[in-house]
Formats: C-alpha cells, structure tokens, sequence
C-alpha cells in the first residue's frame, strides 16, 4: 500500500471524528439553551352554564292501573297494546254467572222479608183493635184489668215485630244493592282518556281478587306532556329547585335536545350501594310523540347561567409551577438559577412575563361548566393564562 494514501486517509477519519464530536457538543449546548415552552390559553368571552349531569327515566305525567274488584273469568278483552280509549269506554269483561245469581238470590230475600213485614202489620193491627177494644170494656169495669195489661203487651210485640220486619227489608234492600254493584263490576270500563300502555290479561284468564285487586291493564292518561324522573346525587340535590330548566337527550335521538322545567324535589331518599340519591321530576312536552315511556334520559339540570363573560380553561387553575425548595425545582435553561414563583393558595392562574416566566394573578372565580369557568375579576379578555408545559419531544 502507498504509504502516501494511507497517511491520508487516517487524516480524513479524524476530521471526521472531530466534526461528529463538534456537532454533538453543539446540538447539546444548544438543547440546554433552550427556553422552556408553556402552553397557553387566551382569556375570551362566553356564555356559560353550571350543570348537573344526572340520568332518569321517562313516563307519563299521570298513568292509571285499572283493576277488577271481584275475581273471575276473563269473558272479553276489548283492548291492545297503544289502544286509544275514552272515559266510560268498555275495555274488559268477567263472567257474570254467579254474580247473577247473587243478585237473583237478593231480590228474592227482600222479597220475603217484605211479606213478613206485611204479616207483622197485619197482626199489628189486629192487636191495635183488640187493645182499644178491651180498654173500652175496662172503663166500664166488664173486664180485668190484667185482661188490659195482657192486651196491651201484645200490641207493643207486635209492634216491635213490625220493626224488626221493616229493619230487615232494609238489610236485604243493601244486600241487593251491593249485588247489583258487584255485577256491574264484571264490565270494567276506562277510567280516563287515554292511551293503553300495558295490557296485563287475556281472554280467559282467572283472575282472583282474594288478597289485591288484580291489574286489568294500564292507562297513559296523555303522552302529551310526560315527565323525566331524575336521580340526584345527595351531594347535588342542595342546588335544585323548583321552576328550573333542563335538558336532556334520549338515546333513540341523540342529535334532538329536549327541554323541561323541574316541578318537584321529592324529600324521600333511595339508598342503593351506600349511594343516596333523590328524585327530582322535569316536566317535558311530547307534542312530536318522540318520546316514550321508559326511555332513559341523559339529564342535564341548570343550576345557574351567565352570559358574556370572561372564561378560561380549568386546566389553566390545576397548572402549578414546580415548589423551588424542591431538587426539581430548576425549570429554566443553566445558568438562570431557580425561578421563585409563589406556590397558588388562593384560586389563581399564572401568566407570562416578558421573560417568559410564570407570573401568579389571582382571580375571582364565579360558576363552571366543568370546561371552563368563569373569571370576575384579576385578568382580561385577551390574557393568556398558562395550562400547561411543551415537553422537549413536543418542542418544535
């Protein structure tokens, strides 16, 4: 080999090693350099809304169980389900044989008791005669007087039998009233108008109205105007009250917001899991017929509202600059030295300098939307607050 070349060679392979070294060194020192980068967020207008997110279930405003009071054979169903009925409208029907009979059976009982009332009356009267009778001889002293005594006791017996017989044409008089009353319920008729949500017999059936009254089917009274009963969380329910607005989405139509008012704050708790919860009712309009019993609401319950005000991130409060009594504490390029920025204790944002150091600025704040909150006072629309650090791989 050329002792020439080789010498040249080596040459070459060491400037090169140098300018790798050189590079490295300059792409360190550069990086060290560097000005650390924060994320930012200008302070801008808005409107804002303080919410409860909560979840409920749809129904009718007012849903009527129609029953049956006496127990029997389903002789006709004259309903379905969704059916459209009116008040008084004929919906089902019981066997009425034996209810017949028992009617049958209390006509004849009054009957009988009011021809013993018209023997008792009778022999009433004959008594009345008799005693005025005997009392006549008395005076003129042709009879006894215990013939007197024993007459008059007579007429008081049969007087009490009288009543006795009128009393108990009465009882059988009810008796009869109360079969009749018993056959009228083998025909069931709706209660209100409607709409048939729930049809729980058939054509067929027994039915026994021994221990509860058996349900025949279930009536919407108007799906018109229904109501979201809501469950709140115990730590929520305080900021509820009556006359507020809420929205909500049901799954069926995720893109169609609906709108209701809360109507009531009922006191009494559920406790499920050792979690206590109250349920508030939203009255909605249904006039689309959108909405259907059982449907489960996504609830949204306005707490407060403010319009065109200043906002910023929340982000922007949970950022918090590294304490400078820490190890770590050294955030900007060697040679600054630590940066003593306060340490937030009382709601504050931080800001930029015109060195691009933190700068705490502390804030009023008013209500949130879980996103955003509102800021009364300690910056302006157009500041930028900080929420966040640019990480090296992030740096551009």
């Amino acid at each position: 080999m050329d002792v020439k070349k080789f010498v040249s060679l080596k040459t070459v392979l060491f400037l090169v090693f140098i300018a790798v070294v050189s590079a490295g060194a300059w792409y360190f020192m550069s990086g060290e350099k560097s000005v650390m980068e924060y994320r930012t967020a200008a302070a801008r207008r808005a409107d804002l809304r303080s919410l409860i997110q909560a979840t409920g279930t749809l129904s009718a405003v007012e849903t009527v169980d129609v029953g049956t009071q006496i127990s029997g054979t389903i002789k006709g169903i004259y309903i379905d389900y969704n059916s459209v009925v009116k008040k008084g409208q004929l919906i089902a029907e019981i066997d009425s044989a034996t209810q017949a009979a028992d009617v049958a059976q209390a006509e004849a009982n009054l009957n009988s008791a009011k021809a013993d009332l018209m023997n008792s009356s009778a022999v009433l009267m004959n008594a009345e005669k008799k005693l005025a009778r005997t009392r006549e001889l008395a005076k003129r002293d042709l009879i006894a007087k215990a013939d007197v005594d024993s007459d008059e006791s007579s007429w008081l017996s049969a007087k009490a039998q009288v009543e006795a017989s009128r009393a108990k044409v009465s009882q059988y008089r009810a008796s009869l009233s109360k079969s009749k009353i018993n056959y009228s319920y083998t025909k069931i008729y709706s209660p209100v108008d409607g709409v048939v949500v729930a049809k729980n017999v058939e054509m067929g059936q027994t039915v026994a109205a021994s221990y509860q009254t058996p349900s025949i089917a279930e009536i919407a009274r108007d799906l018109k105007q229904m109501q979201v009963e809501v469950n709140v969380d115990e730590a929520d329910i305080g900021g509820v009250k009556d006359g507020q607005r809420a929205f909500f989405t049901v799954d069926t139509h995720p893109s169609k917001q609906f709108e209701g008012v809360v109507t009531q704050v009922r006191l009494s708790p559920t406790t499920s899991n050792n979690v206590v919860t109250y349920t508030v009712i939203v009255k909605v309009s249904n006039d689309e017929n959108m909405l259907m019993p059982g449907m489960t609401a996504n609830v949204s319950l306005i707490m407060d509202e403010r319009s065109d005000v200043v906002v910023v991130p929340n982000s922007a409060f949970r950022f918090k600059p590294v304490n400078p009594n820490e190890k770590t504490a050294d955030m900007g390029p060697p040679g600054r030295g630590k940066q003593n920025v306060a340490a937030v204790t009382a709601p504050a944002v931080y800001t930029l300098d015109a060195k691009n150091q933190p700068v705490k600025a502390e804030v009023k704040k008013g209500i949130t939307d879980g996103e955003n909150t509102e800021i009364l006072s300690g910056i302006n629309e157009g500041d930028k607050v900080i929420t966040g650090i640019v990480v090296p791989k992030e740096a551009k």
